[in-house]
């Protein structure tokens, strides 16, 4: 008779394997899923404390969809994957996608965590079955105002945004904006403009910026629009300082042409801006030598993801039910790769890590390069207390700072 804790588990991980997501963001989660699967299930490679096989010594079983599409197919999609017996689902790199499967998730019983998506309107309202092992764009952006209020200072900073017309683009705007006006409220706006996702619609808004005289421009484009960003903005507004909230993502691929002096972040600690820990080392290596790339910070999200729940089922035990597991969970901390992730907020559902810039420094004669003056910041810096919005939390000032 075949029970609980002697069947697979079914992990379904969605994210983009079609389309133009799917290079730049799909395929290295994708990739991460497979390495930290079977890592898993084979066991004993894993430094402690996730040296032990499987998820309580449960086997998974690996299913990947595709996050390609409207948020009504993904809807479908995610009852489909219910159907086909799915235990867990994780993944979810589009933050509107992210809240329009939530609701069903919900309904469905279904223990989802979103490894990237980080509009933070995902946690408006309070969710059983739905976490977030990812940080918020409240995090990246005012992790953001704060690196710049700190390393630029300039009196009567010029600062402008070019973002995605979509919840992620806009949201990070609109609070990076508001916190650097609190931190630096010298700082003058110069103009904040959106294009369509994939668009790589960037010219005009630069040469709107360039005009306007901008110092500083934000921008939390990802894939196409990053590369397209940087491509037009070197050569257009060549002493203007780029800073780029997902700019880790591109960095491989940007390396070449990438300004020195360009800003970066990388969603938290991941990628280049990571802790030198030995669970890092582990993924890096791995990763770099099966996919012959780094991994970047979709990867991270992933593997943290599934490092969350092992650590959560491993507590639960064998025989656990989805129910069991997401109330240990809820409210844990846990070592992920990069740093530490505590499941703190929206009823421990949301996670909260420290935020990371650096500073891109081109070495001389070299296509190379490298991060320097990487400051971080500790989450309590980055994140409002629980139940209270971004936006009201920095217009608040921070509470006590």
């Amino acid at each position: 008779m075949t029970t609980d804790a002697n069947r697979p588990v079914n992990v379904a991980v969605v994210t983009y394997v079609s389309g133009r997501a799917a290079a730049p963001f799909g395929f290295p989660a994708r990739n991460a899923a497979e390495l930290m699967v079977e890592t898993i299930n084979a066991g004993g490679e894993l430094p402690e404390p996730y040296a032990a096989s499987g998820f309580a010594g449960r086997k998974l079983s690996l299913r990947v969809y595709d996050e390609s599409g409207s948020e009504d197919e993904q809807i479908a999609l995610l009852r489909r994957i219910h159907a086909d017996g799915a235990d867990i689902v994780l993944g979810y790199a589009g933050s509107a996608v992210a809240m329009a499967i939530a609701p069903v998730a919900e309904e469905l019983g279904l223990l989802t965590v979103v490894s990237g998506g980080g509009a933070s309107q995902l946690f408006a309202r309070q969710w059983d079955w739905v976490f977030r092992t990812q940080t918020t764009t409240t995090a990246d952006s005012v992790g953001a105002a704060r690196y710049v209020a700190a390393q630029l200072g300039v009196c009567g900073l010029g600062f402008g945004g070019i973002n995605q017309k979509y919840l992620w683009g806009t949201d990070s705007w609109r609070e990076f904006r508001a916190a650097l006006q609190v931190l630096q409220p010298d700082a003058q706006e110069v103009g904040g403009h959106f294009a369509p996702l994939y668009s790589g619609a960037v010219v005009t808004p630069i040469q709107f910026l360039k005009e306007q005289g901008a110092q500083l421009i934000h921008s939390g484009n990802w894939g196409v629009d990053l590369f397209r960003l940087v491509e037009v903005a070197r050569t257009t507004v060549p002493d203007a300082r780029l800073l780029l909230v997902s700019g880790e993502s591109g960095l491989h691929r940007l390396a070449g042409i990438i300004p020195d002096g360009t800003i970066i972040g990388g969603r938290g600690s991941h990628g280049l801006l990571a802790h030198d820990t030995e669970l890092n080392r582990w993924f890096s290596s791995h990763y770099r030598d099966r996919y012959e790339i780094a991994p970047i910070y979709p990867s991270y999200g992933i593997a943290n993801a599934l490092l969350g729940l092992k650590a959560a089922w491993d507590r639960a035990g064998a025989g656990a039910k989805t129910i069991d597991v997401a109330s240990v969970l809820a409210g844990s901390t846990f070592e992920g790769v990069g740093s530490t992730i505590s499941m703190t907020r929206a009823n421990g559902r949301q996670a909260v890590a420290e935020a990371v810039y650096g500073t891109v420094r081109r070495r001389a004669g070299s296509k190379e390069i490298e991060l320097t003056n990487v400051v971080r910041f500790a989450p309590n810096k980055v994140t409002p207390p629980d139940g209270m919005s971004g936006l009201e939390w920095i217009e608040r000032r921070f509470g006590s700072q």
